[in-house]
């Protein structure tokens, strides 16, 4: 069969058609509902900064099982799946690189679980206690997600930080405490925290893009605090943090989500009939959703939503049809600074 995919060449994305075989041993033939764009691992992708160009787009799709490979029995036709598959009418993965989805979970929102579990695997690492004050600096998707999932573990207040007015008014229609522009107020994220907080902060998200922020999360963090690190940013000096962070006890961490296992499977020992246990030659897909995998944390993220505790609708700022593909990567080449969450519907 063919399909259509997206291709990028140096700040260009098209449509391209290719056909595709049927699924082999461990492999799903998919139909794509709805795929999302990230704006900055994207441009750098059109740059030619992550791999060599041309070459395909796109790695966070809502999408339904369409066929099953031999080996497969953990899938059937209809399920419902999310996946790293690139921007496509049609894909083949591997069953092991599908996450199951409710089949009740809105599967526009559910196209955004890679960056939901982003915001989600910085929110475990920080290890936030219930009743904790929180600052999330940056609301763009993964800041906004971050934000969220923090209030729903606990977090008591919630105070986020941006450059953009459009963005914390989003903010504030989500539910968090403060949101400040530090442009317009310089002072205001210290006001906050003398007034909400009793002067400092336990836990301080970055996500910013810029190094810059670490210096103030570095000054307003508590003894013993931490400070999470979720963007990634090339070219820039860390600041100062040998009297502002060390002094405090207090912990800088790393939360690259692909630090950790995206999924994995587990070997158990049975009684079948005689003695001793012997390995079932089966391995299982392992999900005990204590967050050791992406996995685990996916479904969580999916059961968020679809049981009504996670709402990211309002993060949707752009709809395209996939036939208006290029258009829609030219704000991504463009850096618009009103892209935070782009979804791609594939339904004709």
């Amino acid at each position: 069969m063919k399909t259509l995919y997206a291709q990028v060449s140096k700040g260009l994305v098209e449509l391209k058609e290719k056909e595709l075989p049927a699924p082999g041993p461990g492999q799903l033939l998919l139909k794509a509902h709805y795929s999302t764009m990230s704006p900055g691992t994207e441009n750098a992708l059109m740059n030619g900064f992550i791999v060599p160009l041309p070459t395909s787009i796109g790695y966070s799709m809502c999408a339904t099982v369409e066929a099953v490979g031999p080996e497969v029995d953990e899938f059937e036709v209809g399920d419902v799946v999310v996946t790293t598959g690139e921007h496509a009418q049609y894909l083949i993965m591997d069953a092991i690189n599908c996450t199951p989805a409710p089949r009740s979970v809105d599967k526009k929102q559910a196209a955004f679980w890679n960056l939901g579990h982003t915001g989600m695997y910085a929110v475990r690492q920080s290890k936030l206690q219930f009743g904790e004050a929180a600052v999330v600096m940056g609301q763009g998707f993964v800041g906004a997600i971050t934000a969220q999932v923090a209030r729903l573990a606990g977090a008591v207040p919630v105070i986020v930080t941006d450059l953009s007015n459009e963005r914390l008014d989003m903010a504030r229609k989500m539910g968090v405490t403060r949101a400040i522009n530090p442009k317009e107020d310089p002072d205001g994220l210290q006001k906050a925290v003398d007034e909400l907080c009793g002067g400092s902060v336990p836990v301080i998200f970055e996500a910013t893009g810029s190094r810059q922020p670490l210096e103030q999360a570095f000054e307003i963090v508590g003894e013993r605090g931490r400070v999470v690190m979720i963007s990634q940013v090339h070219g820039e000096t860390m600041p100062n943090y040998d009297d502002n962070l060390m002094q405090k006890g207090a912990s800088l961490i790393g939360t690259y989500v692909n630090s950790r296992p995206f999924a994995l499977r587990r070997a158990d020992l049975e009684i079948q009939g005689v003695w001793p246990p012997v390995m079932n030659s089966r391995l299982r897909r392992f999900a005990s959703l204590m967050g050791n995998t992406c996995d685990e944390d996916i479904r969580v993220f999916l059961n968020l939503i679809a049981h009504n505790y996670l709402n990211i609708e309002p993060l949707i700022t752009h709809r395209f049809h996939y036939k208006d593909m290029t258009a829609a990567y030219e704000k991504v080449w463009n850096q618009d600074p009103d892209l935070i969450g782009g979804l791609i519907s594939w339904e004709d």
